[in-house]
């Protein structure tokens, strides 16, 4: 754990200093949050000095492909390939405070009594707020779980059977997700359907836990870390499928290469909205039809509707390694807007990932230049907390203020799947 502080006050008296407190609150947040426990937070150290509403880039590691090499062909030489990294955007949204009046009756307490008293309550709310944002992000992911899909739950169920659950990790194999380190973030109705499966329950079994991301977690089942979270975020379906439609077949307009984020569909009639988290899924030139959630919402005219998904196309590597941009979906490839009926309009949002699907990022922030502030800025685990402790002399009080700057992203929509549920 790395601190950095700084005192323009002179005041040294006070056992319960900013870089005590800023120690005790994030060992406190680390207990109490979900989203880095499952989210990928190793690029916060990159953007020291950003402020809310700056924009930053994050690396994506180099694609490429494999050249099947034979002495034979291209007179003997080897292939080379240019190593392009791509990058996506990621902006820092929010900035979370907690700021409290503290006498100097509270600040000579015991460490274990300020943190039972003040910090624990205050360290609750800061990871409720954050764990609210960075879970929004889960319907950035391009898979998706639908009642068409092989085995998956009828309607927009949670899932209840082994067979369900089963469903759930083929669809992640099918999309080539990294066997290690998968997650599976689940509501709390979600988590009492799974609680109706037997094999479940018996892999649940185990000791007693020592804090709330503990209670959370609910063990590692099929190979995913499953974890119940009650900050999970809702999707309210566009009007083309709430007008009543479940699947609705459409149609690709002009061949598309290989990361393509915007495209046109149509349909002999296509009314209505297409909502942001809604789902397409794209049959390729490959023969595998894979999913793509939509990121904004647009309105359909003279029958078609121009739309902008995540992740970009993808799935053909043999032209990257020829140096060429290849066409991986061809015009009037079949695009259907995922769907189930016009009465399940809103669905909780859970999901199975990967943690390089997000980045989430806590930017270290500076201590204060002006007088008259104690402060300390303390980094641990890829999270970021900033501790100032002031005297307002206008209301005559001591402040004590807990704050983070906090931005999150899907950064890789292939890596995860959406499963939805309609019962909350």
């Amino acid at each position: 754990m790395s601190v950095t502080s700084t005192n323009f006050s002179g005041n040294q008296n006070t056992f319960l200093t900013p870089d005590v407190i800023a120690r005790e609150a994030l060992l406190i947040l680390e207990d109490n949050i979900v989203a880095p426990q499952v989210m990928n937070t190793s690029a916060t150290a990159d953007f020291a000095g950003a402020r809310v509403g700056d924009t930053v880039r994050i690396r994506r590691p180099a694609f490429f492909g494999v050249d099947d090499y034979s002495r034979g062909s291209n007179a003997g030489n080897i292939r080379i390939q240019n190593a392009v990294e791509n990058s996506i955007d990621l902006k820092i949204e929010k900035q979370f405070d907690v700021s409290f009046e503290v006498s100097s009756k509270e600040l000579a307490m015991s460490v274990d009594e300020f943190n039972e008293r003040m910090l624990r309550p205050a360290m609750s709310a800061i990871a409720q707020k954050i764990d609210t944002y960075a879970l929004t992000k889960i319907k950035g992911l391009g898979g998706f779980l639908g009642p068409s899909d092989s085995g998956a739950p009828a309607g927009l169920t949670a899932p209840n059977t082994l067979g369900e659950v089963a469903a759930i990790v083929e669809k992640m194999n099918i999309q080539r997700i990294p066997m290690t380190g998968r997650k599976f973030i689940v509501s709390p109705v979600m988590q009492s359907a799974l609680y109706g499966i037997t094999e479940f329950v018996r892999a649940d079994i185990r000791g007693s836990a020592t804090s709330p991301v503990e209670e959370a977690s609910l063990g590692r089942f099929m190979g995913l870390d499953t974890m119940m979270s009650q900050n999970l975020p809702t999707h309210t379906v566009g009007t083309i499928l709430s007008n009543g439609d479940a699947d609705k077949a459409c149609a690709v307009q002009g061949d598309k290469t290989e990361g393509t984020t915007s495209l046109t569909i149509d349909a002999v009639s296509l009314v209505g909205t297409i909502a942001a988290g809604d789902t397409v899924s794209i049959a390729y030139v490959d023969g595998v039809t894979r999913d793509h959630v939509v990121t904004e919402t647009k309105t359909a005219a003279g029958n078609a509707v121009a739309i902008t998904i995540n992740p970009g196309l993808y799935g053909i590597d043999a032209a990257a390694v020829n140096g060429g941009v290849p066409v991986v979906v061809v015009d009037d490839a079949v695009a259907t807007i995922r769907g189930v009926s016009g009465s399940e309009d809103v669905t909780t949002v859970g999901a199975v990932f990967h943690p390089d699907a997000f980045q989430l990022v806590f930017v270290p922030q500076p201590n204060p230049m002006g007088p008259g502030t104690n402060s300390a800025t303390v980094n641990y685990k890829g999270m970021s907390l900033r501790v100032l402790q002031s005297y307002d002399h206008l209301k005559k009080r001591d402040l004590i203020s807990v704050d983070c700057l906090v931005g999150a992203a899907a950064v890789d929509g292939r890596l995860g799947v959406r499963v939805p549920s309609a019962n909350g």
